[in-house]
């Protein structure tokens, strides 16, 4: 099983809702698992039953697939599972994973941000934060933070002391602008180091500019990411 910290962060992305409603993909309730039916209420001891068993089978499923990943890596493609099936593990992502090639990994986990074929905030800002826990070990206080504060600098891009990068966006914007703090000083031990590695990857900095023009979603206000063999790009 995960790490109780991992737990609590996905149960926080999913959000608790007692009553079923449909989410692109399915009837959900309790913390985004399926409901037997439309309108179905549950209860959150019966929830956290659910979550528990669904939860189990995620991370069994990617022990299986990548057998030896660190925590935060097996954390990350667990709580993917979850949300979005099994279909990455057929696709780049998968590939990417049982390569050992987890910079390409990070990048393409980050494209698992639609439902309904187009860009959800609530999964960009779930990816984010997901995407910084590769190649940690057990989920900390700080780690959350700093993934946090990259979606918050995004939505807040006067913040100091920025790095201007150009944003590989839509040939409509030109002027379009990603502001990323400077990580030249950050030891590569921090838990952050995801963004590090990353640097100027186009996902990256796409996705960070779509939340930079987009509002903060309300907590728990997520999706279920859509399933696909590939990725599709930003």
């Amino acid at each position: 099983m995960l790490d109780q910290s991992y737990l609590d962060a996905i149960k926080k992305f999913e959000g608790f809702s007692a009553e079923a409603r449909w989410d692109y993909a399915q009837n959900s309730n309790g913390y985004g698992t399926r409901a037997r039916y439309a309108g179905e209420v549950i209860d959150k001891a019966e929830a956290d039953r659910r979550f528990a068993g669904e939860i189990e089978k995620a991370a069994d499923f990617v022990d299986r697939f990548a057998p030896g990943l660190d925590d935060g890596s097996r954390a990350a493609l667990t709580s993917l599972t979850y949300n979005a099936g099994t279909a990455w593990s057929q696709s780049g992502l998968g590939e990417a994973v049982s390569n050992g090639d987890m910079n390409k990994a990070r990048s393409l986990f980050l494209q698992y941000h639609k439902a309904g074929g187009e860009a959800v905030d609530g999964l960009v800002q779930r990816r984010l934060q997901e995407v910084a826990w590769f190649g940690s070990g057990a989920l900390a206080a700080q780690s959350q933070s700093q993934s946090t504060s990259v979606v918050a600098m995004a939505q807040q891009p006067n913040s100091a002391p920025p790095t201007e990068i150009e944003s590989p966006v839509a040939a409509s914007h030109p002027r379009s602008v990603v502001r990323l703090a400077d990580s030249s000083s950050e030891p590569r031990s921090s838990p952050g180091r995801a963004f590090a590695d990353l640097g100027s990857d186009p996902a990256l900095l796409a996705l960070l500019a779509h939340i930079g023009k987009s509002q903060p979603t309300r907590e728990g206000d997520d999706q279920r990411a859509e399933p696909r063999t590939e990725p599709q790009a930003v």
